[in-house]
Order: C-alpha cells, then structure tokens, then sequence
C-alpha cells in the first residue's frame, strides 16, 4: 500500500481535493487513512445533498491532511525513511505554530480561537504518524 493524495467526488458534482489515503498497488482500491475518516464524514455531511458543483479542500479543513500536502508537495526524494523524516519534522513544526497560535489566542481572551486551535491541534496529536504509514 501507499499513501497519496486523492481527489474524492461526492454526489457526481462535489470534488474533494487533498484527500490522503492508502492505494493497493495490485488492486488499485484505495482507503482513506483512518485518522482522517471522522472529518471526512463530517465534511461529507455537511455538504449533505449538495446540488451545486463545485471543489472543496479538505487539506484546508484538516491539518493532518494539510501536512501530508505539504510534506508531499516538497519531498523529492524517493528514499522512504526520508520522507517518514520530512512528515515528522512538519508534523512537528505544525504544533509548535499551533501552540503559539494558541498561547497567543489565551493572551487575547479569545476562546472561540483556542477552541478552534484545539480541534486542529487535536487532529495532529490524536494521529501518530505511525498510523500513515
């Protein structure tokens, strides 16, 4: 299996960009990775029955996937253990600027901005990045 960035269509009209998952090499099934299922499904129902088309990020709505985008977009090695290097160390800078971000928020009494720095620290610190592998 390998792990790639996807584009989803929902509804034949709703494309999902940046979208990680899994890809079976003698199959060509794919899967999106399991840390990112829950805001994909809440995505999905929040686009509901949706008959306008258009092209949502969800690299935008999740900071996992972001990363992965990131990470992917600059990495031009093929050597794996340098890539698991690369997530790592984005994964990690993501945080350290998430907890800025929400040490600021805190300073500014601004709860509804920790509450939304929480969630995208969640996404991070709830999914090692052993589970992408």
């Amino acid at each position: 299996m390998t792990i790639h960035m996807h584009t989803l269509i929902y509804s034949a009209k709703v494309k999902i960009t940046g979208v990680p998952v899994y890809t079976c090499g003698e199959c060509s099934r794919y899967e999106p990775l399991p840390s990112i299922k829950r805001d994909l499904g809440m995505l999905i129902k929040e686009l509901g029955g949706s008959s306008d088309k258009r092209q949502v990020s969800f690299a935008e709505r999740n900071e996992w996937a972001n990363v992965l985008k990131e990470t992917f977009a600059g990495f031009t090695t093929v050597e794996l253990s340098h890539l698991e290097e690369a997530i790592n160390s984005a994964i990690q800078g993501r945080i350290d600027l998430l907890l800025d971000i929400y040490q600021f928020a805190s300073a500014s009494v601004d709860r509804e901005w920790m509450e939304e720095t929480a969630i995208r620290l969640s996404q991070l610190t709830q999914s090692s990045p052993e589970r992408a592998k």
